[in-house]
C-alpha cells in the first residue's frame, strides 16, 4: 500500500478475497506481527496426540479378518492460539483422511477411526500369509492428513496447507495348520 503522504506498507489480503469484501488490515512493520508466520509456527507446535494403532485379535491369523482402530485420539479438532502485539492468531486442524498401510503391500483410505473391540470395526484386513517373512510382525502405519486453518483477531477462517502425521505399530500374524491323523481304534 502506498499513500500520497509517503506512507508505505504491505497489506496482507487472503487469496480469494472478493473485491469490496470484508478485508482485515494488519500492519506489519519491523517490529510487527506477520499473522501467517505466527499461524505456521503454531501449526508446527500443535499438540497432536500420540496415536496408537490397536487390533483384534492381538495376534492376527491368516485368512481371518483383523479389525483395526485408532486409540489415543477421538477425531475432534485440535487448536491453539497466540497473541502478539495486539494480534491474536488462532490455528485449528481437523482430520480429513486416514491412510492405513497394513504392512503386506495393501492399504486402505478412510475417514473413520475404526471401532474399539468388542464393536465390529469398519477397518479390516485379511492377511494371506504370516508375518514370519517380514521379521515376525507387519508394520501397520496410519497416516493422518489434517486440514489446517487460521484466523486473525477472531475474523474469518483462512485455509493453510494440510499437514500429515504418521503413526506405526507392529502386528504379528500367524498361520494355523490342521493336521489329520489316522483313525483311532
Amino acid at each position: 500500500m502506498s499513500c500520497d503522504d509517503g506512507f508505505f506498507a504491505f497489506i496482507w489480503i487472503p487469496v480469494g478475497t472478493p473485491v469490496g469484501g470484508n478485508v482485515q488490515v494488519v500492519f506489519v512493520d519491523d517490529g510487527g506481527v506477520d499473522p501467517v508466520a505466527v499461524a505456521l509456527e503454531l501449526l508446527n507446535h500443535l499438540p497432536i496426540p500420540d496415536i496408537s494403532v490397536e487390533a483384534n485379535p492381538s495376534t492376527g491369523l491368516v485368512a481371518l479378518a483383523s479389525w483395526f482402530w485408532i486409540d489415543g485420539y477421538d477425531g475432534s479438532p485440535i487448536s491453539s492460539s497466540d497473541a502478539l502485539s495486539g494480534v491474536t492468531v488462532d490455528v485449528e486442524v481437523e482430520p480429513l483422511v486416514y491412510r492405513w498401510s497394513f504392512g503386506d503391500g495393501t492399504s486402505a483410505e478412510t475417514t473413520s477411526l475404526g471401532q474399539r473391540y468388542p464393536a465390529e470395526s469398519d477397518i479390516r484386513h485379511v492377511y494371506e500369509q504370516s508375518s514370519l517373512a517380514a521379521g515376525g510382525a507387519y508394520g501397520i502405519t496410519v497416516e493422518v492428513t489434517f486440514t489446517a486453518r487460521y484466523r486473525v483477531n477472531g475474523g474469518a477462517w483462512e485455509a493453510l496447507e494440510p499437514i500429515t502425521r504418521s503413526f506405526r505399530d507392529d502386528y504379528p500374524v500367524q498361520q494355523l495348520q490342521s493336521v489329520l491323523t489316522g483313525q483311532r481304534q
